[in-house]
This record gives structure tokens, sequence and C-alpha cells, in this order.
């Protein structure tokens, strides 16, 4: 992409700034280095940025973009989160919010889709002041922009409709391009790339025009009309239509010899000049073996084959390369749709193969590796090779295979194969061949060898493929039960197609019926849902599964008994009893063999239906003592990680609280590294999952009957209610109760300073401002004895802003004055953007609201990105006090960023509250429609979990007939008798 931006070179190479691209896969590059731009929705929403020329696009539209009328609840929300991370790795000032909706600032030339269109239209200007030659080299540039598809793999209608309307666009750049290549007479050096052109796009009449037009100034009439009577037998089969006017004068002609159809000089194309998309190899010169049929060995395709159009895209590319011999492998889970995949590519670049196709299964019936030597043996008899000339030895039968296809145009397809020495003898010896291999595991990689990864289908294509064979009014019918089933099948295809296959045989079944075994996830016999006559998904897995070796197997069973949703490499490592590099070598081979997934680095997980079938197969492994062990072992070590994720260490506190009916060793361990990470990370996402991991674990403290493991949990559990943003009561009850077990048991001072310090919050959330001061100062207090300054200063802020709004302005500013001079002396960016937003607090109390608005923009400089929680907590307070200085279009914007924090977070009370500041900021602005829409939407969310704020927004909003959440919110709020 040279004329745009120069991949495979240097940084220094490269252009500054940012420039995208989106003919191919969605990229981005600063400065030569590429960017990430995360999962492929939000990817999908940068698109449509792109495409848009610069204009704003609401909210609306991008949801409809990306689901279209399958849109979530959590659409906007989930808009929202892209748009914050997108800030993050593209800038503030890249990508701005605006009038209910999101703008990308980006110069014209640096999308490769402006450029080729830039090109495309120089092309025409040339062409039309008769520099044909000048306009080839120009479509040559705007053609050599493409990587592939555009907006490749990305899902939603919008990607899908620019896909269509680009790779258009395409396909016109390249008529273009073969227009003038004859109008100059190249017609002989096209004639090979419009022939893979006619096989690619079978419908699109113009490139049989140009193929017939080259071959026939080629000196090949009849090739000319055979070409003609091929795409008028496709008409006629595909669409039911003849070929059109000006096909059928060109058969015309060419049935007549017109002279006008032969150039008088042909030119050559110009040195350096190369073939581009659509082209297939140039065939060898030597001649062809004395034995010389074309087999076509590809098996039948299955006529349900639903979505790949990026991965088949992909193979095909790779295929057609032209230099060497390419050689692709498609490794993934069984049952993914590997050979299905493979077997349909094969056919559709069969014409590009015009010597044959050869198909071979690596393994017979019971698993074992098929000898090479028998594959060869089949491939030379189809080759044509007499039964007696062919020799017993491999070296000797590889060595004639690879002469017998020399020079020919050869695809070979190898099915399942076991590793790479399996397939080495059975490879071409030159050029003008090609080979696509299968393997359940990552081969070792060839020279050139092209890797392709197959994952699951989408949630659309796993619906349309369970649609084709179920029927669509019995999908109609009981839509949500088709979307649940085919979700429970982990949008595996084999597992999709069997358990429709089922369906389709029993018609007076009910889906959800069904489906509710295929859900459940305690039924051993879950999997048998999945068969059909002889085929079945536990097979599929068996046969990965028996080519492991002992230390593999075990490891594929004991981790898959945790049930845990994530597995990162300090949990295998703790389950598995191993050295942290062990353990990665041992789940890495796992990967390998298609048997364990890995999201990201030192990141582990299971296919949902592969984790089903591995619990099926454990043994003592599977017993819930051994479970209880491993889960100890993973305790101990979290407890021991200040950095754990508090997501993973959640997930591990709920099992383990959930698979100990009596108390565990390690549940001390367990309630301080509860509290430990509640108290560590301030995240909304974290603090769901915690709070259901606290909710289980109170169980087992109460069972178990430690006062300090009960003071704990409950403290970590009032603080995490709080964070949610429910009512105080249910978080009040926890906090005093942890606060008392501390007191009568006399529990370390820290623990006790930590309850002050909740219940501080608490009653300040509660309007209770001297009973808040009071828990504050008792906090600080405390943690001064321990020595802990660091500790000290927060309870100091926290006073501070209590003492404030109590009315208490002199005493509040002796608070936050020695706060501020500790953090001096600690030089803590955190606590100083604490204090400076305390200070800001202070200053609006006081209705300085210029220094006010520049302590809260001096605590957002300090904050870092992954702060998101108190980043949308400061944008808050800079929202409420610029709205009451009257800047409202500042105060907007603000809202709309803090909206964006909270949302990224997590943190639903929060992103309520954002909108409701949003509305208020607005309703200052001429656009009190707006206002209303984003209070309805702020009642929403902050009525959905109760928050007692949704009250007040009930008339702002019009939605007078929605009431607040009658049952407690979060469901992991304790239940008091």
């Amino acid at each position: 992409m040279a004329e745009f931006m120069a991949i495979g070179t240097s940084a220094q190479e490269a252009p500054e700034g940012l420039c995208f691209s989106v003919l191919g896969p969605l990229r981005a590059w600063r400065s030569g280095a590429e960017l990430p731009l995360g999962p492929p929705q939000q990817r999908a929403m940068l698109g449509m940025l792109l495409l848009s020329g610069g204009r704003t696009v609401s909210a609306d539209r991008l949801i409809d973009a990306l689901w279209g009328e399958e849109q979530p609840h959590s659409a906007l929300g989930t808009v929202r989160t892209y748009a914050y991370r997108l800030r993050r790795v593209l800038g503030a000032d890249v990508l701005t919010s605006e009038s209910g909706g999101y703008r990308l600032r980006v110069a014209a030339d640096r999308v490769d889709a402006t450029r080729c269109e830039e090109l495309a239209a120089e092309a025409a200007a040339l062409r039309a002041d008769g520099d044909a030659e000048g306009a080839l080299r120009v479509l040559e540039r705007a053609l050599d922009l493409w990587r592939g598809d555009a907006l490749l793999a990305l899902p939603g209608p919008y990607a899908e409709r620019q896909r269509t309307r680009w790779n258009e666009r395409k396909v016109e750049l390249l008529e273009n391009r073969l227009e003038i290549d004859l109008e100059q007479g190249r017609h002989r050096e096209v004639v090979e790339e419009l022939a893979g052109l006619t096989a690619a796009y079978p419908l699109r009449e113009r490139f049989a025009e140009l193929r017939m037009t080259a071959l026939c100034r080629s000196g090949r009439q009849a090739d000319a009309l055979k070409a003609y009577d091929e795409a008028r037998r496709v008409l006629a089969e595909e669409v039911g239509v003849d070929p059109g006017p000006a096909l059928r004068e060109l058969h015309r002609r060419v049935l007549a010899a017109d002279p006008a159809l032969v150039p008088a000089v042909p030119a050559p194309r110009r040195p350096g000049t190369r073939p581009l998309d659509g082209r297939r190899p140039a065939r060898a010169e030597t001649a062809p073996a004395p034995w010389s049929p074309a087999p076509r060995q590809l098996p039948f395709t299955a006529s349900d084959f639903t979505g790949r159009e990026a991965e088949t895209a992909t193979v095909s590319e790779a295929l057609l390369r032209p230099d060497g011999m390419p050689v692709v492998a498609i490794s993934g889970l069984g049952g993914v749709g590997k050979t299905e995949l493979a077997v349909r590519t094969a056919h559709r670049l069969a014409d590009a193969f015009p010597d044959g196709q050869l198909y071979a299964v690596l393994h017979d019936d019971d698993g074992r590796p098929t000898p090479p030597e028998e594959i060869l043996e089949g491939f030379l008899r189809a080759l044509g090779v007499p039964a007696q000339a062919v020799p017993a030895g491999l070296t000797e039968r590889t060595d004639l295979f690879r002469s017998a296809v020399a020079g020919r145009r050869v695809l070979i397809v190898l099915d399942n194969a076991r590793n790479t020495e399996q397939i080495r003898p059975l490879l071409p010896g030159g050029h003008g061949c090609a080979v696509l291999v299968t393997s359940r595991t990552r081969l070792d990689p060839l020279p050139g060898m092209r890797f392709v990864a197959l994952g699951v289908l989408t949630p659309e294509e796993s619906l349309e493929l369970f649609t084709r064979v179920v029927g669509a009014d019995r999908v109609d019918a009981e839509a949500e039960a088709a979307r649940r089933g085919v979700a429970a099948c982990g949008h595996l295809p084999l597992a999709i197609r069997l358990l429709a296959s089922r369906l389709a045989c029993r018609p007076a079944w009910r889906i959800g019926g069904v489906v509710e075994q295929l859900e459940d996830e305690h039924d051993r016999r879950r999997l048998d849902v999945l068969r059909s006559g002889t085929v079945d998904v536990e097979t599929a897995f068996r046969f990965s599964y028996e080519q492991l070796d002992a230390a593999q197997a075990r490891a594929f069973r004991l981790l898959a008994a945790l049930r845990l949703p994530n597995l990162p490499l300090d949990a295998v490592a703790a389950v598995l009893e191993l050295p942290r590099y062990e353990a990665e070598d041992l789940a890495e081979s796992l990967v390998d063999c298609s048997l364990l997934e890995t999201p990201a680095p030192e990141r582990y997980g299971y296919h949902d239906l592969l984790s089903a079938f591995a619990q099926k197969l454990c043994g003592p492994e599977g017993e819930p003592e051994h479970v209880r062990e491993a889960l100890g072992r993973v305790v101990r070590r979290y407890h021991g990680d200040p950095g754990a994720d508090p997501c993973d260490v959640a997930a591990v506190l709920q099992r383990y609280a959930e698979g100990t009916p009596t108390a565990g060793p390690e549940l001390g361990l367990a309630a301080e590294l509860l509290l430990d990470s509640t108290l560590r990370h301030d995240c909304g996402h974290a603090t769901r999952r915690l709070g259901r991991a606290a909710l289980a674990l109170l169980g087992a403290a109460l069972a178990d009957g430690d006062p300090a493991v009960e003071a704990r949990v409950r403290l970590a559990l009032g603080r995490l209610l709080l964070e949610m943003g429910t009512a105080t009561t249910p978080a009040l009850a926890e906090l005093i109760a942890a606060r008392d077990l501390c007191v009568r048991h006399a529990l370390p001072p820290v623990v006790h300073a930590h309850a002050h310090s909740a219940l501080g919050a608490c009653f300040a959330r509660a309007g209770r401002h001297e009973d808040a001061a009071d828990a504050f100062r008792a906090a600080a207090t405390l943690h001064d004895a321990l020595g802990s300054t660091a500790a000290v200063v927060p309870e100091l802020l926290g006073l501070a802003r209590s003492l404030a709004t109590g009315g208490r302005a002199d005493a509040a500013g002796n608070a936050a004055a020695t706060a501020r001079a500790l953090c001096r002396t600690l030089n803590d960016s955190g606590l100083e953007a604490l204090a400076l937003s305390t200070l800001g607090t202070l200053a609006e109390e006081r209705g300085d609201l210029d220094e006010a608005a520049g302590h809260f923009r001096g605590a957002l400089a300090l904050l870092r990105p992954e702060e998101l929680r108190r980043t949308g907590r400061t944008l808050m307070s800079l929202t409420r006090v610029l709205r009451a200085a009257g800047r409202a279009a500042e105060a907007a914007d603000a809202a709309a960023r803090a909206v964006d924090a909270f949302t990224a977070d997590g943190d639903q009370y929060g992103a309520g509250l954002a909108l409701a500041e949003l509305g208020h900021a607005t309703a200052r602005l001429p656009d009190p429609d707006t206002a209303r829409l984003h209070w309805s939407e702020a009642h929403a969310v902050l009525a959905r979990i109760g928050a007692p704020e949704a009250r007040a927004l009930r008339e702002l909003s019009g939605d007078l007939d929605r009431s607040v959440r009658k049952e407690p919110w979060p469901s992991w709020t304790p239940v008091r008798g």
C-alpha cells in the first residue's frame, strides 16, 4: 500500500500523523506505528465514522449500523464504551462528541478509500486526454490500496452494505484497467487473469466480454466461443436469463471472425508493473507429463454452508499468489468447519487449477494417520500413472509425484493432518501448484506457509445455518429459543447442524424444550443432545483428546473441572502445581491442539462444549474435594499478588465459596483477598463480580463462625453495595455489622479503620454529614496510629468534604490543608488528584466556581486512563460547576465524557447520574427535546437499578408510567430478616 501507508516499511518511511485503511481489514497507524483498534464491532463503528466524510453520525445511526433491527438493550451504552476506548487510542481531539453523536476529525487524504476515489478520478481524466499508459499506472496505484474485501470481517448491516459497495467499486476499477490493457495490445498477458476473474464473478458479463476479446486476439477463437458457452450456461442456471446484448454481439463478431477484434501491434507490459487482485499465477511453460488426465477428487459441499466470507477470501487470495508454491493451513477446533471451508474454496478455485484437484483424508476410520506412501499411490494413479509404474519406496513415490505435477496447475487438498511431517512428502516441488491443508493442531511452519485460524460462527451466521436446516417458519415461531440454542452450541457449526437436524427430523418437538436440556450445565448428558445418527460432537472432540499425551490430558481435564470462565496463567500454574513457564508451555500445547483458547497473552479458556466434554471425562479430578483443593491453590496464589485482576479474583472466590459445603483451610485467605481486591480496585465491571463472590463467601463465613472472616466479608460487601448506587440502607447494615464485629472481637486496627472509612462514605451519601465526619476522623486516627500516611490522606479529604457540605467551611479548609501538606511529602499523583478534586468541592461550596473548575481540571490531568470511575466522578463535578457558572456547552461536553467513562467502566449508577447531568446541561441550550431524551434515558437506567434519584427524573423525562424497581438490586443484596 505504498500509495497510502507503507505497510511493511519502517516507521520513518511512513507518513506522519494518523492514517486509516478500510479497503481490507480496518487498520490505523500513527507515524508508522499500527494502533490497536479493539474488537470487531468497535472497529465497525470506527469504519462508519471514517466513511462518513467528517460528518457527525448520531448515536441512533451508529446503533442501526452495528445491530440493525436486532438491537440489544445495552446498545447505546456499548456505543459509548466504544467511543471512550477509541478516544483513548486516537485522541480526544480526533473523535469528538457533537449533538448527540460522534464525529471523526481526519483529513480526507488520510483514509485509503478517499485516496482511491481521487486516483480513480485522475485515471479517468488521463484516459479521456488520450494518456492510456498514465491512466493505467494510476489505476494500478488505486487497486494497490486494497488488501481484501472492504471492512473485512467486520460485523453489522452497515459494514455489509459498505463491503458490497466498495467491492463493486473495486471490480469497476479492475474492468477499467483490463480495458486499457486490451486497448494497448496486452491480451496475452491478461488471459489467465480474466479466467480467474470470470470464475470469481461468474455473473459479471463484462469480465466474460473482456475474456472473449483477449482469447480472440490471442488467436484462440475456439476458446473464446467456449467461454461464451460457459457464461451463457452459468447465467441460465443461476438466474435464468440469457446473456445481454453486448455479450451476444461479441459472440456474433467472434463467429464472423471480425477483423476489428484483432489489434495491429501488441504492446508489452511496462517493466516494474505486476498482476493485481484477481490474477491467477502464470502457468509454467514446462511440457506436461505423458500421463495428463485432470483428476477431480473434491468431495461435495454442503448446500447449507453459511458465512465464512472473510476466511474464504483470505484462503483464495493466498492460494492464487503468483510467486512460489502456496501452502495454506487451516486450523481449528473439531467441528468448526475446516474441511467444509477447504473443500468449498477448492471448488470455487477449480477453474484456476485446470489440471486437476487432488483430495486426501490423512487418517483412517479409527483415527490413525494414513501413511504418506498410501496417499501418494492414490495421487499417482489419479494422475494417470499405471499401477506397475508406481514405485515402492516413499522417496521414490514423492519424486515421481513431483515430476508428474511439474508444469501443471494442480490444487492439492490434504484434510485433517496431524503434523507437518505427515504432509511434507505430499508437497509438489515447484511453481504452479497449490496446497490447502486442514488440521486440528497448529502445524510447524513450512517456508511460505500461510496460517488461517478458523473460529466459530458469528451469532447471525449461526442462526442463519440453524434456520436453513430447521426451516424459517419454526424458527420465527420460537425466535428467542433458536437464538438460545445456537448460543448453547457455542456457535460451533457441527453442533448447530446436529441440533438442527435432530429438530428437523422431529417436527412435533418444541425448540425450547431441547434447548433447555442443552443449557443445563450440570447435566452430564448435555452433549447427547448434539447427536444425529452416527455423527456427534463428542466423537469429534474425542478424536483430538486421544492425540494428547498424559500430561496434556490431565491438564485438559483438571482445568475444566474448575468451571472458571477465564483462566489466567497464574491460575493455570496454581491448579497444575507447576512453575509458571512449564504451565504456560503445557497450556500453549493445548492451544496448538485447538483444545484450549487464548483470547489474550497468558489467558486461557474453553469453548463451552469442550468444557462440558472435559468435565464428562473427569475422574478423580472432578471430585469436590479435588476441585476445592485446586481452587484453594489459586486463592493462595492470588493472595500474594497485589496486581491480580479483580474479575479473575471474583470468579475464583465465588467458585471456591459455592464448591465449599464446609469451610476450607483457605477461607480466611479468601476473605482477606476479597477485601484487598475491593479496596484496591475501583471498577464497575469488577464491582458486580466481587459483589456476587462476597455474598457467596458470606454464607461460608456464617457457616464457619469465624468473626474475622465475617467482618472482612461484610465490610467488602457493604463497600460494594455502596459503589453500585443502591439505597444506602443495605450497605449501611453490612458496614455497621462489620464495625461491631471489629470492636467486639478486637480485630486488627487496619480492618477497623477500613470499616470506619466505608461508613463515612455511606453516611455522606445518606446526607448524615456529622456522622460521616466522625467516621472519617476515626479512620484517620487509626491509620495514623499504624503509621500509614498514604491511608490518612483520603480520610482527611473525606472529612473535609463532609465538613464543607455540612456548612463548616473553616474546619473543612483546615482538614484539606493538612491533607494537601501530607500529599506533597508522598509525591503520589493519585492522592494529589483526590486532593485537587476535594479542593474543587470546597471552592464550589464557597461559590467560587472558576476556582472549582480549575481544581477539577487539574485533577483530571493527573488521573490515569484506566481510572475510569474516578474520571467519571471528577467530570461530573466539573459539569456541575460549569452548569452553575452558565457555561452550558462546556458542561454538556464534560457530562457526555462522564457518560462515556462510566459506561466503559460498567458503572450503571454513575452512567445514570451523568446522563441526568447531561440533560440538565442540555436544557440550558436551545434543544429541550434532547434534554428530555437524556433525562428519559437517565430515568430508565436509575429506575432499573432501584436508585432513589430516579424519582426526581420521572417528571422531567415525562416517563410517568414507569415504576421504580421493586425487587432488590443488585441481585446479590443480602436478605435480612
